[in-house]
């Protein structure tokens, strides 16, 4: 990764007289392999092969006189002369005191997060994926569906992190992900840094292909008002994980906008159930979420949140953690290394005899126009499961509504264990409405 011309001219700028104090550099190029398919055609003109090949940094930079710029730069502008963008950058710089800090060398851990199979798809072989499509087809046409559409690919690439404070540090990496959309109705997939084992990826294109059976079945009438409902696995990450990160967020809790009080972190004051917790592991081996280091040179490390119901630390950059007075944290990336833990999972089966009469929601419309501080939601479920006595009843069309944080202090919460889903889902009591 070619960054000599950049550092040479931070080095040596002055634009406007000003010399650069202190700075901190992020370089990233990767190259990647997409292949789409759209109504059952794969690599047609709406959704070609392509092979492509990206890369810039991110720049951080502290002016003699105090203050910050922070910017982003395009492979072709730091591979040609910088100077003109590093004028606009003093351009466009401003007083921010806690965010014009630069880290040194610290020690950064070894994570496995290159995939050989990975790579050697980015690099254009497009065996594997041929392999994968082949697979799908012959799932949908032996469940008699009408269409299906969705997306591959897989990416390997390199970055690196230079400091004026003497931080060097490099890493390579992978990427590979596909989805699916049966019916354009119900969709799943899987993202890492390698590619899934041929024996996880039939499993979870049979569940997919079992749950779009299941959806075209219409439900008998179901009366609106509280029921037992379990949340899939993604409408807990995409809405209740996401909800509870954007509280554990540091500017959040800094500004006092969210639900959680800068003096809840690190008091004995539970704000879920006791027996529930959040934490991270962005070590573990090839996950998506998985890193060596920050973007502002942090080394990755294991890291708790929540434990026992109460706040031990939120989530804070270099800025937020001066502003607050506290050590810096690791950040999540991605849900699947993430752990929302509790008490023992139920099994799938179990829930489903708990919440015979209520439903299994499977997905959810509106989370970003949700008032996250509240925890109250009210939200359009286009996807639900009626479950019955003897198992699903057909496809409901609802809003749930309630309060995310009634329902993680709720004694009738349960964590349910969906296979093949790294995120258990939840066990709960809220308001349907069928519509």
């Amino acid at each position: 990764m070619e960054l000599e011309r950049l550092l040479d001219a931070l080095l040596c700028a002055k634009p406007g007289g000003i010399g650069i104090r202190e700075w901190s550099l992020y370089a990233s190029e990767a190259h990647r392999a997409t292949l789409g398919v759209k109504d059952r055609q794969a690599g047609n003109a709406h959704t070609p092969l392509s092979l492509s090949h990206s890369g810039g940094a991110s720049y951080l930079l502290v002016w003699d006189d105090g203050r910050i710029s922070r910017g982003f730069l395009e492979r072709r502008q730091f591979e040609g002369d910088p100077s003109g963008a590093l004028e606009d950058a003093l351009s466009a710089a401003y007083d921010d005191p806690d965010a014009a800090q630069v880290l040194g060398p610290s020690e950064i851990p070894e994570v496995p997060l290159h995939g050989a199979r990975a790579a050697k798809s980015a690099g254009g072989d497009t065996a594997l994926l041929a392999e994968r499509l082949r697979a799908i087809r012959e799932r949908v046409a032996a469940s008699g569906f009408r269409t299906w559409s969705g997306s591959f690919s897989a990416g390997e690439g390199e970055d690196r992190l230079i400091t004026s404070a003497g931080l060097d540090v490099s890493g390579q990496g992978t990427s590979a992900g596909w989805h699916v959309t049966i019916n354009g109705e119900i969709g799943d997939g899987f993202s890492a840094r390698e590619i899934e084992p041929a024996r996880e990826f039939e499993a979870r294109l049979d569940r997919l292909a079992q749950t779009a059976g299941e959806l075209e079945r219409p439900a008998a009438a179901m009366p609106g008002g509280i029921h037992r409902v379990i949340l899939h696995p993604r409408v807990v990450e995409g809405y209740a994980l996401d909800t509870l990160l954007d509280n554990l967020d540091g500017a959040t809790v800094a500004h006092g906008e969210g639900h959680f009080r800068r003096e809840q972190f690190g008091s004995d004051e539970p704000v879920l159930r006791e027996d529930l917790g959040l934490r991270l592991d962005p070590l573990l081996p090839l996950r998506s979420g998985s890193y060596r280091f920050t973007r502002q040179g942090l080394p990755a490390a294991r890291c708790t949140y929540i434990e026992r119901g109460r706040l031990l630390r939120p989530i804070l950059d270099l800025k937020y953690a001066r502003r607050l007075g506290l050590r810096p944290t690791p950040v999540p990336y991605s849900s699947d290394t993430l752990f929302l833990e509790g008490p023992e999972p139920l099994s799938l089966a179990r829930a489903l005899e708990l919440a015979a009469g209520g439903a299994l929601v499977l997905s959810v419309l509106g989370v970003h126009t949700q008032d996250t501080a509240s925890g109250d939601f009210s939200l359009s479920a286009p996807q639900v499961l009626r479950i019955g006595t003897g198992g699903f009843a057909g496809r409901l069309k609802t809003t749930i509504s309630g309060n995310l944080f009634d329902l993680l202090r709720s004694d009738g919460l349960d964590l349910v264990l969906f296979e093949g889903e790294h995120t258990p889902g939840l066990l709960v009591d809220c308001r349907l409405d069928p519509k």
